[in-house]
């Protein structure tokens, strides 16, 4: 009783039958746990009420036991009656939980989570991402700033002037054709990032390559390189498992021959095999790796945090190879 009252007082900003709905398809199915107030767990859920009520879906990607920037966010932003009183008037709220402690989640939650945040691209918490009732994505936010509340909701409201713009280039380019037609789709794919794009687009990105077939508008390279790096991070990401050993290395060096990264995909790739190579115990060859990973995409954006990288973790090393050619040098002791 206690989680349907909770369940119910959350739902106070929408109608009663769409709640009672909401609440007997969980109760039937066994799937979710209960939500905190005003909040789903079920992402099906959450877009049959976003469809109903004419709204977004705000998705919240966090980690609720041990991220400090996610528990701030909820204590500073989430849980004031500013966001309880304004959010739900514009957005169906989805919170998508990762904590260290998933005794209070089901295996359906633990499952939803992870399918997900490889969906949406999610690879660090909190991030909130903002969709529509087909849980197509029109904005996505990463971090917490420390902004005060009203400040906070005023940027989601506003970042709805991205769904508008993308369904006005939607409209313009079904009534476009050929490579018109795909500099529109280009166009209204931009409220999101490539990457995003590609796995939740992906209709729109096969046609764009489609009509673009001979690369006339570049927008074939375009999201072919996305894809590509889309399979880089993933692959990427199976390595981390590995832990810092030769079996990581050698599947590195398979990313760069088989995959042929460019850009910041190899910039990414290289990182992992320089901090490896580091960590393993060859400092220089490590250093050298890393400055290539810089090379590959000097303006990205992890150059400029690898190149502060590369200046501070490795200066005891530069002194050391400064300084031993004076050791060499230095006359003996009588």
């Amino acid at each position: 009783m206690r989680k349907l009252r909770a369940f119910m007082g959350g739902c106070r900003n929408v109608s009663r039958g769409v709640a009672i709905a909401a609440l007997l398809a969980m109760v039937l199915s066994g799937s979710f746990a209960a939500a905190d107030e005003g909040w789903l767990v079920d992402f099906e859920a959450a877009k049959q009420q976003a469809a109903k009520e004419g709204k977004s879906i705000l998705m919240e990607f966090t980690g609720s036991d041990w991220c400090p920037p996610c528990i701030a966010l909820k204590k500073k932003v989430l849980d004031t009656d500013v966001f309880k009183t304004r959010a739900p008037e514009k957005f169906v709220l989805l919170k998508l939980d990762n904590p260290n402690d998933k005794s209070k989640q089901t295996p359906a939650e633990i499952a939803q989570y992870r399918k997900l945040a490889d969906e949406f691209k999610v690879s660090g918490v909190p991030t909130i991402i903002l969709a529509d009732n087909e849980g197509r994505p029109f904005a996505k936010n990463v971090g917490f700033g420390g902004q005060e509340p009203a400040a906070y909701v005023e940027n989601l409201e506003g970042q709805l002037a991205n769904r508008a713009k993308r369904d006005e280039l939607l409209a313009q380019a079904a009534k476009a054709q050929g490579e018109d037609r795909a500099k529109l789709l280009d166009q209204a794919l931009a409220v999101v990032d490539a990457e995003l794009a590609v796995s939740r687009y992906a209709a729109e990105v096969q046609e764009i390559t489609k009509l673009d077939g001979e690369n006339k508008a570049g927008l074939k390279g375009k999201y072919e390189g996305v894809v590509k790096a889309a399979e880089v991070r993933k692959a990427i990401m199976g390595i981390r498992r590995l832990g810092p050993t030769a079996e990581a290395l050698a599947e590195f060096e398979k990313i760069i021959t088989t995959l042929k990264p460019e850009g910041e995909a190899l910039q990414e790739v290289l990182v992992g095999k320089g901090l490896i190579t580091a960590q393993l115990g060859d400092k220089a060859a490590g250093k050298a790796i890393l400055e290539q990973a810089l090379a590959a995409a000097p303006n990205s954006r992890m150059a400029r945090g690898l190149a502060q990288f590369l200046a501070t973790q490795f200066k005891d090393a530069e002194e050391s190879k400064e300084e031993a050619p004076k050791a060499e040098k230095a006359p003996a002791k009588p």
